[in-house]
């Protein structure tokens, strides 16, 4: 559906938008989303860059979820409805859009995206760069034919990760060619406000352990509280920050039952005084200020092979010492003693590394600053030139080889769309 305020076409109209024109495919806040978050910032770091013009945003919605946008949302998309995807691939082909980047995660796409997304894929006649939010190694049939899929419509992939780039060659048989890693963006974080930040929060004399993030069973928390009682031993000072609110689909299928888990064990544990919550979707803002309160950030996450995070990232931009169970953006992220692994499921484990952090100050600070050495080429400040830096590579080779591809790509979309119904 498109939406009626100061879109593209009018800004270009008056002259406001003469740089590179580029449409972005996401969900987008006020939808409470990780990728939502991404995109935004994506978005706000590119047009803040030389030779970029004015965004405009496709926005994916869940049909029980309707959001009200402001600009640059130009557009939304109902998830479920076919025929919401045909309208926006049109809609962006007649729109001055010079460039596509889509966000790809499974889920996003109605849950069926081989009638749907790779629809609007056939009938989008613009360059696309797809950003691959997840990359399963070794796929089952269905996510290895719709990456493909997409690949095949993309000019570039984009992953956050080396490893994704070798399980993209070696599981689905993409050329590294086409493949682009660039970093996770992070916000800038002022350094030396940890005790400052603790005391406009309330913390003063604690050592902050964090979390942030939508809460869901995924997310190993419950091992956190089983190291605890070995950390308070040791450290009685220790607090434990859940940051975040329960995650809206968690909600809506099995409402709060996991973090009314989380709070039986708690009781059962004693860590009344050692744990708190901060039930909420946090503004950038907020997150700034409690990752600057914290001394250890942990990661307990339980998917070995989830390939990127967020949180991960602006923790180490962030410049913290952190803590995680080995999944693969773990792996990659906190190698070269960025960080400290422990194993998935073992509070134990991670009860001594925390332990070993908190009781060793110089280890704290070496992690700390290797942390935050990697992570200023996180800022999205660096990733947003990265990105428009990409945009206009694309350009370039469309502009020798794009007359082909792009007769090719509309020959098989006309052959593929009669094989749906709008």
């Amino acid at each position: 559906m498109a939406l009626q305020f100061d879109t593209f076409a009018q800004q270009r109209s008056r002259g406001r938008s003469k740089g590179l024109q580029v449409a972005y495919v996401s969900s987008y806040p006020p939808r409470e989303c990780g990728i939502a978050t991404f995109c935004q910032d994506l978005v706000l770091s590119t047009r803040g860059c030389d030779g970029a013009g004015e965004p405009m945003v496709v926005a994916m919605e869940h049909a029980a979820g309707r959001q009200s946008y402001d600009a640059p949302v130009a557009f939304t998309v109902d998830d479920r409805s076919l025929g919401d995807y045909l309208a926006a691939a049109r809609f962006l082909n007649d729109s001055p859009a010079e460039m596509v980047c889509l966000q790809h995660e499974f889920g996003i796409y109605g849950g069926f995206e081989e009638r749907s997304m790779h629809a609007f894929l056939r009938l989008l006649n613009k360059p696309l760069v797809s950003i691959l939010h997840t990359v399963i190694p070794d796929p089952g049939a269905a996510p290895r034919a719709l990456t493909k899929e997409l690949a095949w419509h993309s000019d570039r992939l984009v992953v956050m990760n080396s490893l994704a780039k070798d399980i993209l060659a070696r599981d689905y048989g993409i050329s590294p060619l086409k493949v682009e890693l660039i970093h996770h963006g992070a916000p800038y974080f002022p350094q030396s406000k940890r005790e400052t930040a603790k005391q406009e929060l309330g913390l003063g004399g604690r050592r902050i352990l964090s979390t942030f993030g939508l809460i869901s069973r995924g997310k190993g928390l419950e091992y956190v509280l089983e190291a605890l009682p070995a950390i308070i031993a040791q450290h009685p000072e220790v607090l434990y920050l859940m940051i975040g609110k329960t995650h809206p689909g968690v909600v809506l299928h099995e409402k709060e039952s996991y973090r009314d888990e989380l709070n039986r064990r708690i009781e059962e544990l004693g860590l009344g005084d050692h744990v708190a919550y901060v039930n909420r979707y946090l503004t950038k803002a907020e997150i700034i200020q409690y990752l600057s309160a914290t001394d250890i950030y942990v990661t307990p996450y339980l998917n070995p092979n989830q390939i990127t995070s967020g949180t991960l990232a602006y923790a180490m931009a962030a410049g913290k010492a952190i803590i995680s169970t080995p999944y693969l953006y773990a792996r990659y992220l906190l190698d070269e003693g960025r960080g400290l692994l422990v194993d998935f499921a073992d509070g134990a484990d991670l009860g001594r590394a925390v332990n070993h952090v908190l009781g060793d100050p110089v280890l704290q600070k070496q992690l700390e600053e290797a942390a935050h050495f990697y992570g200023q080429g996180m800022l999205w400040t660096v990733v947003g030139r990265q990105y428009i830096d990409l945009f206009h590579q694309v350009l370039a080779e469309r502009a020798t080889t794009g007359a082909v591809v792009a007769a090719s790509n509309r020959a098989y979309g006309d052959f593929a769309l009669q094989n749906y119904e709008v």
